[in-house]
């Protein structure tokens, strides 16, 4: 884990290697530059980087609002960076970032490959499901092409 650090000044992102890493996935697939740049002023983000060249080669981001809760998303590692721990780490910075200590409830959506990344640290399937709500449309980036 040496060979990289985990940092969330948004000074050292690297827009368009967040928005290579996250246009293709599942959650935001088609996402527009654009769009990255605004959820990027909106948010608690951190960065993975190599620490030999400061290469961003991960990324995830915490919605809040900073005293009940937190929604964390786009969690997402460079596929030549990963099985190195670099999600986990990602989650630890979050959970130890001081703005976000004593919030009553974190959340946030995941696919089933990733879930257990997600279950080693505390988080459960909501239950019961039928008090949570959502208002979805995964498909917002393909609209108007």
């Amino acid at each position: 884990m040496s060979n990289y650090y985990i940092s969330s000044d948004h000074n050292k992102l690297d827009i368009e290697r967040v928005w290579l890493l996250l246009k293709d996935c599942f959650l935001s697939k088609n996402i527009p530059i654009e769009c990255v740049e605004k959820f990027v002023q909106h948010s608690l983000c951190f960065g993975a980087y190599m620490a030999v060249n400061d290469q961003l080669v991960g990324f995830g981001r915490v919605i809040s609002d900073f005293t009940t809760y937190a929604y964390v998303c786009d969690v997402i590692i460079d596929e030549g960076h990963r099985h190195h721990g670099l999600a986990t780490k990602i989650l630890d910075a979050m959970f130890l970032h001081p703005s976000l200590q004593n919030l009553k409830t974190w959340s946030l959506k995941t696919t089933d490959e990733a879930r257990k990344i997600y279950q080693k640290k505390g988080f459960r399937v909501v239950a019961p499901a039928e008090s949570q709500l959502e208002l979805d449309d995964l498909g917002i980036y393909f609209k108007g092409k």
